[in-house]
């Protein structure tokens, strides 16, 4: 008997599963391949946005430190040290500009280099882009970004220089005036907070190369930044900035602006008030000479008002208004004796309506030097460092009473009720602005004064609410308070300085 044999036959789909084993695996490795290629090209987006990033805030570092050394109030002020980079008179006096041609640098160098080669090492190649030329004039000074105290030096951020330049239209191509044609490459840009129907730059006339402007127009700067890290990432960077002032400006001596005014004169021989510019006897302001001009002596809004300064006969108030036999102590305006006059057609937009001054404040508030949150401030709360050369903007938050000898310099707002004594003073521009009526009482004698301007305007109700128009407003000056109040363009000028330079553009340039 023979033994059966079985035939195995293979059938179609012998093999597939080692196939599909094989696919699965390969699919698997691609995708390894791919998440390690993606790991690697993630951590290379990241080390380059990271440097990206880093040289930007390098670069914007660069652009700060320049921007706050325009301001005169900074510890280290461009013209500090007695070289002349951007024209000191700019400030206050448009047509003192800083001309096109002029560059001013901030050098930056790292760790073994040096300020002497740094722009020979990393040109300023985009001057040429924007002007077509090379500058005629250039002056250097060193960063105060890198810092030794203990021996140690501590290197600031990694920016090369920065450049402060004049604006024109061709260096930051564009037609400003939209005139059409060619750019203008010869006129400094200018920026008029008061240019209708929005603040904006301004191409000005030039006469005998003279920019011709409005008071209210200040010159814009180009800020431009080179960064450069330690692994060649690079970032070119540009400010256009203008310098931020107030335009504080004053139809008297003292301004009372209110629905009524309570008076009461002083009684003191030695107390004047005058609306001729520089009659006072302040500290000196280097460069600046008063300009003789005669403004009325009191201001107020509403001719009512003026029977409530003048001797009322019927005051409406507790005061008795100017003594008799003081009216030739009020001067100023070409007026008659007392030089009292109704300045409400004459008085800025931005100082006649509750609303308009308590936006002031809140400005002033956001630059100010120092803002006093007390509520009964004294001389003690004033900042450090005050002075003739270095007039500060103080905000009291509530109110101020000043005694002793003291005497203050610059731009001083008090939003409560602000009282003094004789041998106090202040040099520059009080305001008295906000909450309940605004009162000033002086007392006893004494031989300070008040140089520069005072203004009043009560905007708040007892609660603290803003009132519709503007409230009553007292000054009681009957008890004596030295010498008086004498209008002085020099003094305002000094306390108008800018609160910063207001960035008006930004942008990131091609290297």
């Amino acid at each position: 008997m023979k033994a059966g044999r079985i035939n195995h036959r293979q059938g179609p789909e012998s093999g597939v599963a080692l196939l599909i084993s094989i696919f699965v695996l390969l699919i698997i490795s691609v995708v390894g391949i791919l998440l390690v290629l993606a790991a690697g090209s993630e951590s290379s987006l990241a080390g380059n946005y990271r440097s990206s990033a880093a040289a930007y805030f390098a670069g914007t570092a660069g652009l700060e430190e320049a921007r706050g050394r325009l301001l005169a109030k900074n510890a280290d002020y461009l013209n500090k040290a007695g070289t002349v980079y951007i024209p000191a008179g700019g400030t206050f006096i448009p047509a003192t500009t800083l001309d096109v041609g002029q560059a001013r640098y901030i050098l930056n160098p790292a760790p073994g280099e040096s300020t002497a080669t740094l722009l020979a090492t990393y040109p300023d190649l985009e001057y040429f882009n924007e002007y077509g030329a090379n500058p005629t004039n250039i002056i250097s000074t060193a960063s105060v970004s890198t810092v030794t105290s203990g021996g140690t030096t501590y290197y600031g951020p990694l920016y090369k220089w920065v450049r402060i330049t004049p604006a024109t239209e061709k260096s930051i191509a564009t037609d400003v005036d939209s005139s059409g044609g060619t750019l203008n490459s010869t006129a400094p840009l200018y920026y008029d907070t008061a240019h209708l129907p929005t603040p904006s730059m301004i191409v000005p006339t030039m006469v005998g190369g003279v920019p011709v402007v409005n008071p209210t127009a200040r010159q814009v700067y180009e800020v431009t930044t080179l960064a450069i890290l330690p692994n060649g990432t690079t970032k070119l960077l540009q400010y256009l900035v203008a310098a931020q002032i107030l335009n504080l400006n004053f139809p008297s001596a003292l301004t009372m602006a209110g629905s009524q005014i309570a008076f009461g004169g002083a009684n003191s021989n030695q107390y004047f008030v005058n609306g001729t510019d520089g009659t006072g006897n302040p500290p000196p302001v280097a460069g600046c000479t008063p300009t003789g001009a005669s403004l009325p002596a009191i201001g107020v809004t509403g001719a009512a008002n003026i029977t409530n300064v003048v001797n009322p006969t019927s005051p409406v108030s507790p005061y008795t208004g100017i003594p008799s036999n003081r009216d030739d102590h009020y001067l100023g305006g070409g007026l008659a004796i007392p030089s009292v006059s109704n300045v409400a057609a004459t008085l800025s937009s931005g100082l006649s309506t509750p609303s308009s001054l308590d936006a002031l404040v809140q400005t002033i508030s956001n630059n100010a030097d120092a803002v006093v949150n007390v509520a009964n401030a004294t001389e003690s709360d004033m900042p450090a460092g005050m002075s003739v050369s270095n007039p500060m903007t103080v905000v009291v938050n509530g109110n101020f009473a000043m005694s002793g000898n003291f005497t203050g310099y610059g731009l001083l707002v008090v939003t409560g009720n602000f009282s003094y004594t004789g041998n106090t003073g202040w040099a520059g521009i009080v305001l008295v602005i906000g909450d309940g009526t605004t009162t000033f009482l002086g007392s006893g004698g004494g031989n300070n004064e008040f140089d520069g301007a005072i203004f009043a305007a009560t905007t708040r109700s007892s609660t603290g609410a803003e009132l519709a128009t503007l409230g009553n407003v007292g000054f009681d000056i009957s008890g004596g308070g030295g010498n008086g109040i004498y209008y002085n363009s020099c003094w305002i000028n000094q306390a108008n300085q800018p609160a910063s330079f207001k960035v008006l553009s930004f942008r990131e340039l091609h290297n």
